[in-house]
């Protein structure tokens, strides 16, 4: 947990607006606090799936844009909501936030776009610095079961090895480091969990 702890302060130095929470369950109810009555984006994540944060917004009445849920469109439309929620790749010891993506749509609202970022992060996610982030993110264990979990048919996904390939199937096509929340934003929230949660 004082690991946890560090790691939060080192954040919040940076300029991100985080905490630190036990479980899931804990982690949804704080980003229900964050966000009231706004108006929700939600990026491609299992962490923030396994909350329940979209079901609890949803019978709460909030407006929500999850493509996942809702088709294409709302991948478009999330990036305007009045909250971005999303997961990291990876977070360092340092309080740097490292997220890769296929097609950049939720490191593009986190630079621009939406007023408000939340990033819910599990302690599995925690990497010693950036390098060790971005080995992280290409491991078999990350990004070769993502690819499996969406069918493509990479050389992470297949073998479980990263080749840095130029599969039309890669996910790992944009990868961004946030040293300091986005100035395009008026406020990142990071929420840290005391449990695994996502890839």
């Amino acid at each position: 947990m004082k690991h946890l702890e560090d790691i939060v302060c080192n954040l919040n130095r940076r300029g991100f607006k985080a905490c630190l929470v036990p479980d899931a369950s804990s982690a949804c109810e704080r980003a229900l606090e964050i966000i009231g009555g706004g108006s929700v984006g939600i990026g491609g994540s299992l962490s923030v799936e396994q909350t329940g944060l979209y079901e609890r917004l949803v019978a709460n009445g909030n407006k929500v844009f999850w493509h996942w849920k809702d088709g294409a469109q709302a991948k478009r439309d999330a990036a305007s909501a009045d909250f971005y929620v999303c997961s990291a790749n990876a977070l360092t010891e340092d309080g740097i936030p490292v997220l890769t993506d296929g097609s950049g749509n939720r490191i593009a609202a986190l630079s621009f776009g939406t007023r408000n970022a939340v990033l819910i992060v599990g302690k599995n996610k925690i990497a010693g610095d950036c390098r060790e982030a971005v080995m992280r993110i290409r491991s078999a264990e990350c990004a070769g079961a993502n690819a499996a979990r969406l069918g493509k048919h990479t050389p992470c996904a297949d073998l479980g090895i990263c080749d840095d390939c130029t599969s039309p199937e890669r996910i790992c096509s944009v990868t961004a480091f946030f040293e300091r929340p986005s100035g395009g934003l008026q406020n990142t929230y990071v929420i840290v969990v005391d449990e695994n949660l996502g890839l």
